[in-house]
């Protein structure tokens, strides 16, 4: 993904004449510009959450070719990631948005809503090497290899990318 202000830009280009003229208010510039940039990062998480979620079929899968080659009882961790993995998507999908009304003593400003971008850009990486090890765990189960380090792998992975997660909270709270 580029980066935040580069999105902004190829927002500003797809504006109409009345949107443009409206820019001219003062103050209207910085309100359209920080709430494009909220909309621009939900857009962005929601795009994690869907990668995420992607990954629930692979578990799926993996207990079905399991249960084929009559090693169902390997499976009882899947559950446990299957679990993790539907909090890696809440999370997501709920996440603040990185809004402060008018009267909010904590104000969120551009150069924070650009750091919030950054940091959950930062994150794609981290879901494609999760969706790597789930499509790891798939092609080992078909294969009848054991799976249970491919299982910790993921299962690490996941545990990792909820607590940086709950590191951006940090970033909206300080000051």
């Amino acid at each position: 993904m580029t980066d935040l202000n580069s999105q902004l830009d190829a927002v500003k280009s797809k504006e109409n004449f009345l949107e443009k003229i409206t820019r001219i208010i003062p103050g209207y510039d910085g309100y359209v510009n920080r709430d494009n940039s909220r909309e621009l990062d939900t857009i962005l998480r929601n795009t994690l959450a869907t990668r995420l979620d992607a990954n629930h079929a692979k578990l799926k899968n993996v207990v079905l070719n399991l249960s084929q080659s009559g090693k169902l009882f390997e499976s009882d961790g899947i559950d446990k990631l299957d679990k993790k993995l539907q909090l890696c998507v809440g999370k997501f999908k709920a996440a603040a948005r990185g809004y402060s009304g008018a009267f909010d003593v904590v104000k969120v400003k551009e150069d924070k809503l650009n750091q919030l971008y950054q940091f959950d850009a930062s994150l794609l990486n981290n879901v494609d090497v999760i969706s790597a090890a789930c499509t790891d765990m798939d092609n080992n189960s078909k294969a009848k290899v054991d799976i249970k380090a491919d299982m910790e792998k993921a299962g690490l992975l996941m545990d990792e990318l909820i607590k940086m997660f709950d590191q951006r909270e940090q970033i909206l709270n300080t000051v």
